[in-house]
């Protein structure tokens, strides 16, 4: 028996209790460290090189191509046996895209590019915009809804494409079909506001994209495990991101 072991039978703690603290502490952080990227700012410099993009797309690649894979039914079948997923699978997957993501936050380098000095009444407005685009994103979400999003161990299963999830139609989802893209999108232009340059654009930019990207992919996905559920909801809701718009 090592240390730790004793550690914890002293404390009458757990080791599941343990894994499932510590595990939730990071899956929240690196929830919360997309907003708080945007929200902070990305590496802007007058005098940085042009061939910086470059490698900034790389580095970008390296989070966005494993977290659109790893979210695609033929790679769940082909690692974990059901197209549905698991806890266990959403916990990989939620642990690669974390990690990824704070290797992007801490290794991408300064963009050049046209700035703008915004009025401080400029500045306010991205913030408080910021903030309800933020509000937006988690409307009508507890903290157990995102356990279940994040794979938290003990959690029910929340936001998948199986039938464990009720289909949402209601609420925000009556008037467009993806209302946690759309915010999504509000916070990457809001932070443009406070961060007015080239740099936090081109992030703002791919940020989104990559929202935008993943909507085909999830929509498939709810056609084949939901069927003419799915069907139904989007002839009633026939707007992805904006009404009367697309």
């Amino acid at each position: 028996m090592n240390g730790l072991d004793v550690a914890v039978q002293k404390s009458g703690i757990a080791r599941g209790d343990v894994f499932r603290v510590a595990y939730r502490g990071f899956a929240y952080f690196g929830l919360a460290s997309v907003f708080g990227s945007l929200l902070y700012g990305f590496r802007y410099d007058p005098g940085a090189s042009w061939g910086n993009i470059a490698f900034d797309l790389a580095l970008y690649a390296g989070f966005a191509v494993p977290h659109l894979i790893m979210t695609r039914g033929w790679w769940k079948r082909a690692v974990w046996g059901s197209a549905a997923g698991s806890p266990a699978e959403r916990r990989v997957y939620i642990a690669v895209s974390v990690v990824t993501w704070l290797l992007v936050i801490a290794l991408h380098r300064p963009l050049p590019g046209l700035a703008v000095a915004a009025p401080p009444a400029v500045t306010f407005i991205g913030a408080v915009f910021f903030m309800l685009s933020t509000m937006a994103f988690f409307q009508g979400i507890s903290f157990a809804m995102v356990d279940g999003l994040l794979g938290v161990p003990g959690s029910a299963m929340s936001f998948s494409h199986g039938a464990e999830t009720p289909l949402l139609t209601e609420g925000a989802y009556a008037g467009v079909r993806h209302p946690m893209y759309r915010a999504a999108l509000c916070v990457g232009l809001s932070s443009i506001l406070l961060h007015p340059h080239l740099a936090q654009l081109f992030w703002a930019v791919l940020v989104g994209g990559t929202f935008v990207a993943f909507i085909p992919i999830e929509e498939r996905q709810l056609i084949a495990s939901r069927g003419e559920a799915y069907l139904e909801y989007r002839r009633k809701t026939p707007y992805r991101l904006f009404r009367g718009i697309w």
